[in-house]
């Protein structure tokens, strides 16, 4: 078999010629004898063409005099050109402090350095070892979950020659994984061959020759030239044959040199390389493997292993870092370059600037290879990758083949074509482009400046300066613009009048404002625009300032009949849109915020209409005939009165002949303040939410969609909400002042349901809710097994009364503790969770409230142990700005458990685990005494087989729930902890330093705390020291707990 290790696959070694042949000649053939081709280079001087020898090197290895100065210089050179570098002080000791510091300045430390106890040969050991780890480490990281994958597809083929294509774009490691395959399975096969950069060998033609030299060079009177013929017949024909092929761009040889790989044996196998899919297409291979980028873990080990960083732990190094890391999108060669590039540097600012730089200048090898790619696209398909790196990253892919069909550049042919070269993707519907091809790309335009989107350089070209001369020398060149995309967040100017007079060839014109919490200041200073181009396909124009568009502009080229998508939102001038009528194939039609429209025309006839957004549009007092395959429906903070007459005609229908409504999905009427009925909407099955928040008259509501999955009535007048269909998930009735009552079905609640300030709402109805909630969560392992993946599965919240501790059981406070039965060890699903939390007048914007849970116990050998997760308190996007009285929180999240980082069972010593809980804001930070938890408690769910149901503790214990005195306090103080047993007390300062989540030494504890405790605890309820509920939860009085302290604080000083 034939040695697959090409010589391009090196390991370079720089040194004096002192050390040449002696010390680095033993360390070169050591590295050969692990099948490693070394590169040694005794030049003092970092030539050109050594320069391209460390950049082809895996590895350098700079063997440096320990006693002498000489190539510093080099040292610089050879640590900004390598791939990985191994530094190597050898000589006389002491060492040379230049050294030292030159090393230290480009972060690297002297990882290999002569000692008196270390020989030449010991220090050549490690040196190979640390040289093989670092082949091992870059060229495997993330490699081997794709090398299983690709030998499933490979071993599910039938055992004919079968052939597998590997795909992906430039740098993200096709031919790592290629050879990785190769070195694993090549010992099966009677020959083999790896040839690389196979255009090359093509273009050389050298392609049947190499595999000829390759494939027979190990056979036995192979002499002389050997004819493809007689290779065919009398060589191969019954060998197992493995051929790989590597970054073949050109089939057109390849394929006619394998003629359908019938001159290989049986069980052959064939593995071509390309970023070009049609590559496999043309060779007849249907199996091909896309190479995926490495995942965000991955990427950071490589990273830090090419920089040579160990440590992250600086919070503005770190958030650097992801920077770039995130920018190179798990590309392994822009990982590894921009790695190399950072070698040395350690402050922040340094970095930020080399940043700045690689964003600018993407790996050359990277950018030679998409170069390549474009060069074969033709004109039409080098336009539509320019308009998707310039201006349609991350769009929807139908709105963009849309506007670029429209340009007459066939997108539907020419986008394929961008996927088969890896140039763009298409995921979720969306166009992607790599962040470095989108750089590539984007320098193009750059250079040409056809398509704009810096704001400056846009803002250069349209501002009204009244400077003549400036306004002479931006109009120069702009007819050569076709896009310009500006993002007006950070600026404030006037357009000229004669902006864009002579932009006679833009196609696209997208003004518009990324952060919608401002509002940008572009106005017309003398009020009137003069023309528009009338090649524009897109016409995208955020805060419209004026009241109409050009008189002479010509919208031929906007194409109605073609136009899918039409956004004018907050145009605040706009009266009319009667013209929509024109656009048959209209889909979306966005006039959010215009507050001057007075109507919306009958839509009865646009067939293709799915989302109408008419919210803020307080003007429109009704709403005409809908159209027919409407899905979504925006009507927020309009004037309407009463449902739409096409509406109600539909319900007043059978469901079977109703299809006027069959696909609404989403129907907002948030806010619309004179809505006062809503008829029974049973017969609009597929909607899925409806939004009533807000509508403040709404008294009756008769029923509900059947398949309703969202409900939002907060704020307003209903008093009883009728039946609930089963299918609901989030009922969010904040505010409602006058609900008295609702129709639950009791075996299907709601996932997530809010009756904040609804206080008309009786204590005992909100009661007998709250333990109707508790036992509906049981159901949730059983029913609903996918919602424990969520990151909530369950929440509730409703005003809180006093008279709710007989049912409940809560606890004063803000944590609880609670003892695990050992039987729940393999049946615990997880902890329903009830928080109250007081609300004082100075509580406001509760926008961001959450609850911050923390779950914390010590393991077996007295190590602290915890997880924290953090609950919303409300429906995410809602608005609470003022909450009144206490409000009850209940959450279930099975994640929020005791477990290791494996997701195993942990151990927990005496089986006790305490649950905290915090009020914190949108930021997580904790809230001040404006909110504050008052009390708390826990249910633990369990899931027996075949059942599932809500435990409780006080079985297990056996004990009466214990309350503390009127005068507690006194109490406290005349506890007589000397009259325990020792091993009670034992037992009562490891609950006391659990509660107070101390780190003191717990040893001399542990060893007295055993399995059953419940003696213990009995003890220590009996002297009222703790209390436990009926619930079998339990609690410490916090003096209790600053005795238990005291305690152990003079225990850890005694000698």
């Amino acid at each position: 078999m034939t040695d697959w290790k090409k010589e391009e696959q090196y390991v370079y070694i720089s040194c004096v010629d002192v050390a040449r042949y002696s010390f680095v000649s033993h360390l070169s053939d050591a590295l050969r004898r692990e099948g490693i081709s070394v590169f040694v280079d005794g030049d003092d001087v970092l030539s050109k063409e050594l320069q391209e020898k460390v950049q082809g090197a895996r590895v350098s290895v700079m063997v440096l005099p320990g006693n002498r100065t000489v190539c510093l210089d080099k040292l610089v050179k050879v640590s900004e050109k390598a791939q990985a570098l191994v530094p190597v002080l050898y000589g006389v000791i002491p060492l040379n402090e230049e050294w030292l510091v030159k090393l230290d300045s480009r972060g690297l430390s002297p990882v290999h350095q002569s000692r008196k106890e270390c020989s030449d040969s010991k220090l050549v050991e490690e040196i190979v070892r640390d040289v093989n780890e670092r082949l091992l480490h870059m060229g495997r990281i993330g490699i081997d979950s794709k090398v299983v994958d690709l030998e499933n597809m490979i071993n599910k083929q039938p055992l004919g020659i079968r052939c597998v294509g590997i795909w992906g774009m430039p740098g993200i490691g096709k031919t790592t994984l290629a050879r990785a395959v190769f070195d694993q399975v090549s010992g099966g096969f009677d020959a083999c061959c790896f040839i690389e950069d196979d255009d090359k060998a093509t273009d050389e033609n050298r392609l049947y020759r190499s595999l000829v030299e390759q494939l027979v060079k190990d056979q036995p009177g192979n002499s002389g030239t050997i004819t493809k013929l007689k290779l065919r017949r009398d060589k191969l024909k019954n060998k197992r044959v493995l051929v790989v092929l590597d970054d073949v761009r050109n089939p057109v040889v390849v394929e006619s040199f394998l003629e359908g790989f019938d001159w290989f044996g049986p069980e052959s196998l064939v593995i071509i390389t390309s970023r070009d899919k049609q590559v496999f297409r043309l060779c007849r291979i249907n199996e091909i493997y896309e190479v995926q980028g490495l995942n965000e873990q991955e990427a950071l080990k490589l990273f830090k292993l090419c920089a040579s960083i160990e440590d992250m732990r600086e919070p503005n190094l770190h958030k650097l870092l992801m920077k770039l890391i995130k920018h190179a999108n798990g590309n392994p060669l822009a990982l590894s370059t921009y790695g190399r590039e950072l070698t040395g540097k350690k402050r922040p600012p340094e970095m930020e600037t080399a940043l700045l730089e690689l964003k600018e200048r993407p790996p050359f090898k990277f950018v030679k290879a998409i170069k390549s790619s474009y060069c074969t696209l033709n004109d039409s398909e080098k336009n539509i990758f320019l308009d998707i790196a310039c201006f349609f990253q991350g769009e929807n892919v139908d709105y963009v083949m849309q506007l670029l069909e429209g340009c007459g550049f066939f997108p539907h042919v020419g986008i394929d074509v961008l996927v088969e070269k890896c140039l763009v993707t298409i995921s979720e519907s969306r166009v992607r482009m790599h962040n470095l091809i989108q750089d590539f790309g984007r320098k193009i335009q750059i250079e040409s400046r056809s398509r704009l989107w810096e704001p400056h350089s846009i803002k250069y070209l349209l501002e009204d300066n009244e400077d003549e001369a400036n306004g002479i020398r931006s109009a120069q060149g702009t007819e050569e613009i076709e896009g310009m995309f500006l993002d007006t967040s950070d600026l404030s100017f006037d357009i000229k009048p004669d902006a864009f007079v002579y932009m006679l060839n833009l196609r696209f014109l997208k003004i518009y404002c990324s952060d919608h919490e401002i509002r940008p200041v572009i106005n017309f200073r003398k009020g009137s625009l003069h023309s528009l181009p009338n090649e524009l396909r897109l016409l995208h124009w955020e805060n419209y300032p004026l009241e109409s568009l050009p008189q002479n502009f010509d919208p031929r080229h906007l194409n109605m009949e073609m136009l899918r998508t039409i956004r004018l939102s907050h145009s605040r001038h706009l009266v009319d849109i009667d013209d929509i009528l024109k656009a048959p194939n209209l889909e979306v039609v966005d006039l959010q915020g215009c507050k001057k429209l007075q109507s919306f025309p009958p839509t009865g006839q646009l067939l293709h209409l799915r989302v109408v957004n008419l919210s803020g549009c307080t003007k429109i007092k009704k709403f005409p005939e809908i159209p027919p395959n409407i899905e979504t429906l925006h009507l927020q903070g309009t004037g309407i009165r009463k449902l739409p007459l096409s509406i109600l005609t539909s319900l007043a229908k059978s469901s079977s002949s109703s299809q006027d409504l069959g696909k609404l999905f989403c129907l907002e009427l948030k806010d619309c303040s004179r809505l006062r009925i809503l008829p029974n909407m049973a017969n609009l099955e597929l909607l899925k939410v409806l939004d009533l928040s807000g509508c403040s008259e709404l008294k009756t509501i008769k029923g509900f969609p059947r398949n309703l999955k969202e409900l939002y009535i907060a704020g307003t007048a209903v008093r009883k909400v009728p039946q609930l269909p089963q299918s609901l998930e989030l009922l969010y009735a904040h505010g409602c002042l006058s609900l008295k009552s609702i129709c639950l079905d009791h075996e299907h609640f709601p996932m997530h349901y809010t009756f904040s300030n609804c206080f008309d709402l009786s204590p005992q109805v909100v009661s007998d809710f709250l333990v109707e909630v508790l036992d509906s969560v049981k159901h949730i392992p059983r029913e609903h097994p996918q919602e424990l993946n969520e990151a909530l599965a369950f929440s509730f919240c409703a005003p809180s009364h006093t008279n709710q501790d007989s049912t409940l059981d809560l606890q004063l406070g803000s944590s609880v503790m609670t003892r695990l039965k050992p039987s729940w060890r393999n049946t615990l699903v997880g902890f329903a969770m009830l928080v109250e939390v007081a609300f004082s007048e100075d509580f406001h914007d509760a926008t961001g409230l959450g609850i911050s849970c923390v779950c914390r116990w010590k393991n077996k050998e007295g190590f602290s142990r915890r997880i924290e997760r953090n609950f919303h308190c409300w429906a995410a996007g809602k608005v609470v700005p003022k909450v009144q009285k206490d409000h009850m929180f209940v959450f279930y999240d099975a994640k929020m458990r005791p477990s290791t980082d494996e997701g195993n069972d942990p151990d927990i010593l005496a089986d006790l685990v305490v649950f905290e809980f915090f009020p914190v804001n949108k930021q997580t930070k904790l809230l001040d005494d404006t909110c504050t938890v008052t009390r708390c408690g826990v249910c633990v769910i369990t899931a027996p087989t075949g059942n599932t149901s809500l435990e409780h503790i006080s079985a297990d214990l056996s004990i009466d729930p214990v309350e503390f005195s009127d005068n507690g306090v006194d109490e406290v103080s005349r506890v007589t902890y000397d009259g325990l047993q020792e091993i009670d007390k034992d037992l009562f300062l490891y609950i006391a330093c659990l509660f107070n989540d101390d780190d003191f030494d717990l040893d001399p504890l542990i060893a007295s705390i055993g399995v059953d405790i419940s003696s213990g605890l009995k003890a220590l309820a009996n002297r009222s020291l703790i209390r436990v509920s009926s619930n079998g939860e339990i609690v410490m009085h916090s003096l209790v707990r600053q005795m238990g302290k005291e305690i152990l604080h003079k225990q850890s000083m005694l000698p």
